[in-house]
């Protein structure tokens, strides 16, 4: 029991490349699973402001040189 002891803690500092990671997943998930609900309400648009339509073209505008 004693050896159990005296390793235990050399092997868990010796997997600390292996907790790191899975502390930081694990918070990171938490995270994103409490500010989910909040970003779903962020990304709805709004009942007061009508979509505008966006050309991938861009604005209409006169070429150089020409009458206006």
């Amino acid at each position: 029991m004693t050896d159990l002891l005296q390793l235990l803690p050399i092997y868990l500092f010796m997997l600390i490349p292996v907790w790191i990671p899975l502390i930081a997943m694990t918070i990171g998930g938490l995270r994103d699973a409490i500010s989910a609900p909040a970003r779903r309400v962020a990304a709805q648009p709004r009942a007061g402001h009508a979509a505008r339509k966006v050309s991938p073209a861009g604005p209409r505008v006169p070429a150089a040189g020409t009458a206006a």
